[in-house]
């Protein structure tokens, strides 16, 4: 599901919500029984008067409120959005105190990206340099820029430049990856990177050939 769609869901939610208005007589004001958000905080947080006998909550109007709850202005300003906006908001959405516990969407924004795009773009600008470490140790060291969403990072390495047949090498969080290689032999000539978003790996980047 993209977001806008994401959006027009939740925005049902909450006009759902709305349609559960009941007038009790003996307390002379609305109420309801919410299953999705607590509309009755989200009227009274954004001074919309509910109380009114005729007020109308119309599915648009859900829509805009829905939309203001991802942080944004309206409806308008959602459609407009570019793809990490619209994801930004939906996580903002997802996570807003208004929803009601058992309507949480328990996906992350990386489950939400990798649904979306299938793989977390490539880091860009991979270099990688060796430097002597003590007697016997080459010390390899890696650069590139981070990708957004992404959890960590995995090095591969390979003496052929085919990625098909590289082989993991070393993981971290973030920028530079250092690692201490103690052999008789050279280490591998080429490398590569890809992110992790806790579900799936991303695009590969491009080949980094150390420089000596």
């Amino acid at each position: 599901m993209n977001p806008i769609d994401y959006f027009k869901s939740q925005a049902k939610h909450l006009h759902k919500d709305f349609e559960t208005r009941v007038y009790i007589e003996d307390k002379k004001l609305y109420q309801y029984n919410p299953k999705y958000f607590d509309i009755e905080k989200i009227f009274n947080d954004f001074n919309i008067s509910h109380q009114n006998r005729d007020f109308k909550f119309s599915l648009m109007n859900a829509q805009h409120t829905t939309a203001k709850l991802g942080g944004l202005k309206n409806w308008e300003e959602l459609l407009k959005a570019n793809e990490q906006e619209c994801l930004r908001a939906q996580e903002k959405l997802n996570s807003s105190k208004y929803k009601l516990p058992s309507s949480k969407n328990t996906n992350s924004v990386s489950e939400i990206l990798s649904e979306k795009t299938k793989k977390l773009p490539a880091p860009e600008n991979l270099y990688a340099w060796i430097t002597l470490e003590g007697v016997f140790g080459i010390k390899i060291s890696f650069t590139f820029d981070s990708v957004e969403y992404a959890d960590s990072y995995m090095i591969y390495y390979s003496d052929e430049k085919d990625v098909s047949t590289a082989k993991p090498l070393a993981g971290e969080k973030f920028s530079p990856i250092n690692y201490v290689y103690r052999g008789k032999r050279q280490p591998a000539k080429f490398y590569w990177v890809r992110a992790f978003d806790g579900k799936e790996y991303g695009e590969w980047s491009t080949i980094a050939e150390r420089n000596r």
